[in-house]
């Protein structure tokens, strides 16, 4: 069967494969759609991306996605400097950024603590986030990797490293979200909705 696939489909794959997030079969299908696209669509879509390679880049403060050396949340003067949100990625500052409720500053590790893909916290943007406290007037770090294992993990593993540096160290909340039904929420979320529950 490998024999009637075409060798440079079979590189594309592969490639696609070693992302993050992407197995041979989600690798396929994004190969197979970039094919069945317009010869012209499918160029510009290559031509985007190689000028996002040449153009985007973590910012040098905080590691955000940006097209500057200085990203404009790290730029931008008004932002409470004393408040540092963790992410695992761009996306999620991006989507906190959405809300409008947050007015500090962040910071991307790039990724979360994961034994079983052999990521160790040398492979993550930790280290400068404790320069990052340590130079500046930070008095709270929010700690918002995701809702896993393994975010959980690497909020623990942050929260060791910060607890003595006598600043406030927060964990965004999370349970049940809004319009969902008790009955199916599994028991993981259930119990998160407990534990973080508010007084009204």
């Amino acid at each position: 069967m490998d024999k009637i696939i075409p060798e440079t489909l079979k590189k594309v794959v592969e490639e696609i494969s070693n992302l993050p997030g992407y197995g041979e079969k989600s690798a396929q299908r994004l190969a197979v759609n970039v094919l069945s696209m317009p010869r012209g669509e499918a160029l510009n879509l290559i031509k985007i991306f190689m000028e996002m390679l040449e153009k985007v880049h973590p910012c040098k403060e905080c590691g955000i996605y940006t097209e500057e050396e200085i990203c404009p949340v790290c730029s931008d003067e008004e932002r409470d400097r004393s408040s540092i949100c963790v992410v695992e990625e761009s996306f999620d500052a991006f989507a906190i950024e959405r809300t409008r409720k947050y007015r500090g500053l962040y910071h991307v590790i790039g990724g979360r603590l994961s034994p079983l893909e052999e990521i160790t916290a040398e492979d993550l943007n930790i280290e400068s986030l404790i320069r990052r406290v340590e130079k500046y007037p930070v008095k709270e770090v929010i700690l918002a990797t995701n809702p896993t294992v393994e975010g959980e993990a690497t909020a623990s593993y942050i929260y060791n490293l910060l607890k003595n540096k006598g600043i406030t160290i927060s964990r965004i909340a999370y349970g049940l979200p809004f319009g969902a039904v008790l009955e199916n929420a599994d028991d993981f979320t259930l119990s998160k909705a407990l534990e973080h529950k508010t007084p009204i």
